[in-house]
């Protein structure tokens, strides 16, 4: 794959990446009943849904920035990598626990999952050093 391909391809996932976030993150926040899946809930559960939301939106922001220039933003999307691993983790700890049921998954699949090998390519793209334009020529020894 030749380096513009790739560029387009990383900025491409990225601008997705920004646009679920975005989306999903205001779903959350206009809507928080709906990762519930029936559960009981208090006022204050909501709130802290509804800070989730605004935070899943944050991330769509940071993708969008990523997703100019993913070499030079590449902490960035190290981070929303880590999320996408670190949610699932959570989740599985909690399903284990007895605190959520497995039904919950569903969240995961939608918002970390499907999330991984994207970000994963564009990660190892970055740190190969294959999406950046201004790739330094080798310099002579002295």
């Amino acid at each position: 794959m030749g380096i513009n391909l790739r560029i387009k391809t990383a900025k491409f996932i990225l601008l997705l990446a920004a646009l679920y976030n975005v989306f999903w993150g205001m779903v959350i926040s206009l809507f928080p009943q709906i990762i519930l899946f029936g559960n009981s809930y208090t006022n204050f559960t909501l709130i802290l849904i509804r800070c989730i939301g605004m935070l899943v939106g944050v991330y769509g922001i940071a993708y969008y920035f990523s997703s100019t220039d993913p070499q030079r933003y590449w902490s960035l999307i190290f981070v929303g990598f880590t999320g996408k691993v670190l949610g699932p983790i959570g989740s599985f700890y909690y399903i284990f626990m007895g605190e959520l049921t497995p039904r919950f998954l569903l969240v995961n699949l939608l918002n970390d999952f499907i999330w991984l090998l994207p970000f994963g390519w564009v990660l190892i793209q970055v740190f190969k050093k294959k999406l950046s334009i201004d790739q330094p020529a080798d310099k002579p020894k002295s």
